[in-house]
């Protein structure tokens, strides 16, 4: 305050490490679109310092294009954003917000904790090389690394479509087969 006093809030969310990041009663607590994705899916063995990581990356984000990571009023539809939405980049967005900038953003938003930054260092470290025009360390996923990230997240999906392609392929196969016997007849 004006008299140089300091105030600590946590309003009601600070919680020891190794405990959930829910209620007794199982409720996830949290600002829902600052949420990490492994929060929002109620998976609290993962959630550790990567989801602030995470919930920098949704303050940042917003910073720069004034506008929330996900967008939407009903707490459903938010949870399910935040754990499948991929962020509209910055820069469609912000044309004005540099590349390597929204490249260290959307490192700390990646889905996939493992591929965030390991430490809140890092991402300082990195934001500071852009200060000062270095490279970053951040790359952008290729598109190879999108897929495998979609694939993970779409499991049914992914296990529908090649059970699909399988029966399909084999289908085919029988069908050539069978053809072909009767040429031959």
């Amino acid at each position: 305050d004006s008299q140089g006093q300091l105030f600590v809030t946590d309003f009601g969310l600070a919680r020891i490490e190794s405990q959930a990041g829910t209620t007794i009663s199982g409720d996830i607590v949290g600002t829902l679109r600052y949420m990490s994705p492994e929060q929002a899916l109620g998976q609290p063995a993962l959630v550790d310092h990567r989801t602030d990581i995470y919930s920098l990356g949704a303050t940042l984000y917003e910073l720069l294009t004034l506008q929330p990571v996900v967008s939407g009023s009903d707490r459903r539809e938010l949870l399910q954003r935040v754990a499948h939405q991929d962020p509209t980049p910055l820069r469609q967005l912000n044309p004005a917000v540099p590349r390597e900038l929204e490249t260290i953003v959307l490192k700390c938003l990646a889905k996939e904790p493992t591929l965030r930054y390991t430490t809140a260092q890092q991402v300082a470290d990195d934001l500071r090389r852009f200060l000062r025009d270095e490279p970053i360390l951040a790359r952008r996923p290729s598109v190879a690394a999108h897929v495998a990230t979609w694939a993970r997240r779409h499991r049914a999906a992914v296990v529908s479509l090649a059970t699909i392609s399988i029966i399909v392929l084999v289908a085919a196969a029988v069908v050539a087969s069978l053809m072909a016997a009767r040429e031959r007849e």
